[in-house]
């Protein structure tokens, strides 16, 4: 029983002990803070032009690695957060919404209580278009990037 004890005391001191690395995203007008553990799912957008997602590792205080590439947190242009259901729903949403729009552009034609229900078919569409299409967006310009060993 005391060996029990000591192996499950000596597993819990390793877990409290060992350290995550954290990718931190400050936005710059203000103190609002965002942490992406690591082993994430990302989509990254560099300045010479790589478009890389899937999830990243932190190789040192200033530099992340996607895809077995090395990306300098400087040379990110803009960052998305992916989770697995956003990856999942966000096209399905986007269809839908599509397809709301074009019902409502074909019934806005027909005019009278058509104008109305086609209408209200655009409203409803579009939302569900732009919102999964420019959430979660982090471009650089209005955030600032880096990694906290804790």
């Amino acid at each position: 029983m005391k060996q029990l004890f000591l192996l499950f005391f000596f597993l819990f001191s390793i877990a409290v002990i060992s350290q995550s690395n954290i990718l931190v995203i400050q936005k710059l007008n203000s103190n609002f803070t965002k942490e992406i553990k690591e082993n994430k799912r990302i989509k990254v957008w560099t300045k010479d032009g790589q478009k890389l997602y899937g999830r990243f590792t932190i190789k040192d205080s200033i530099s992340i690695i996607i895809e077995e590439k090395v990306i300098l947190l400087e040379d990110i242009i803009k960052m998305k957060k992916k989770s697995l259901f956003g990856t999942i729903a966000n096209p399905i949403f986007i269809v839908y919404g599509s397809f709301a729009i074009i019902a409502g552009v074909v019934t806005v034609g027909t005019g009278g209580w058509g104008a109305i229900i086609g209408g209200s078919f655009i409203i409803g569409g579009v939302p569900l278009v732009l919102i999964p299409s420019i959430s979660n967006n982090h471009p650089s310009d209005k955030w600032e990037y880096s990694i906290k060993i804790r």
